[in-house]
């Protein structure tokens, strides 16, 4: 891993509006792609598990598609339970790679 993070993919297999699962460090992390910008969280919501990486994009944020937690893509804050979250992620771009760090 260099100081940008781990390279987990190629920025052109998550299209805009799109979405992808990589394990970082043993863990799920969903990497969402909106209009261009990237960002990545931990994958499973903290209330039943639901994959946000299925769930439906609202701006910059993510709507579990189990029970509807909504959850900012930047800091992964879940924002209608604030006392909830998920981990947020670092997201860098490569030479033409996708980089993730912990």
């Amino acid at each position: 891993m260099n100081q940008q993070g781990r390279s987990v993919a190629k920025l052109e297999e998550i299209p805009p509006g799109e979405s992808r699962v990589v394990t970082l460090e043993g863990q799920e992390v969903a990497v969402f792609n909106v209009e261009g910008r990237l960002y990545a969280v931990g994958n499973r919501c903290p209330h039943r598990g639901g994959p946000l990486s299925r769930g439906h994009l609202e701006g910059t944020a993510i709507r579990c598609p189990i029970h509807g937690w909504l959850f900012d893509l930047e800091s992964g804050q879940c924002i209608n339970r604030p006392q909830s979250s998920v981990p947020a992620y670092s997201v860098s771009r490569e030479n033409g790679n996708l980089c993730v760090k912990p």
